[in-house]
């Protein structure tokens, strides 16, 4: 057995970061459960195995853990793909009048997948984002207004002649 370096455990953390990057940019863990709860748990836990070799393994156990991790998430992209899951890792929206469309996404890895689909033109923000946006403009001050007293109020066209 090796011992452990920096270096081996940099490159597998590249390597298990490329194989998620493409289950992430496309589905949530949560599809995955609902898709294969025993291929979910399985994950999760190599996920544990392979956190814990680059912690106290040998270098020898972290390219044993990262390949498999990495066989995983090529696992749960075959399953998810498999299964026709649609893409949940991000929500589009499109505004009628100006054609603007906006990307809603935790996962950095989603923007190439909807740049992808969708075009060069989407814009991309984080839910963070979102609540900062509606925390600072006059607009989204008076849609929080609306909505607070009508909960599940849609905001579906505007009509440029009445000022909206």
């Amino acid at each position: 057995m090796s011992a452990r370096s920096d270096s081996t455990v940099r490159h597998w953390h590249a390597e298990v970061s490329t194989a998620a990057k493409s289950f992430e940019a496309r589905w949530t863990n949560l599809a995955l459960r609902r898709v294969d709860s025993a291929l979910a748990t399985r994950l999760h836990e190599q996920r544990g195995l392979f956190d814990q070799a680059c912690v106290t393994g040998t270098a020898d156990e972290v390219e044993l853990q990262g390949a498999a991790m990495c066989r995983g998430w090529a696992a749960a992209v075959r399953a998810m793909e498999q299964s026709g899951e649609p893409d949940d890792a991000y929500m589009l929206g499109s505004d009628p009048t100006t054609g603007l469309k906006v990307a809603v996404g935790h996962s950095k890895a989603s923007v190439g997948r909807v740049a992808e689909l969708h075009g060069q033109d989407v814009v991309w923000v984080t839910p963070d984002e979102v609540a900062g946006l509606m925390a600072s403009v006059e607009a989204f001050k008076f849609a929080h207004a609306v909505k607070q007293h009508f909960p599940g109020a849609e905001m579906i066209k505007r009509y440029a002649s009445a000022g909206s």
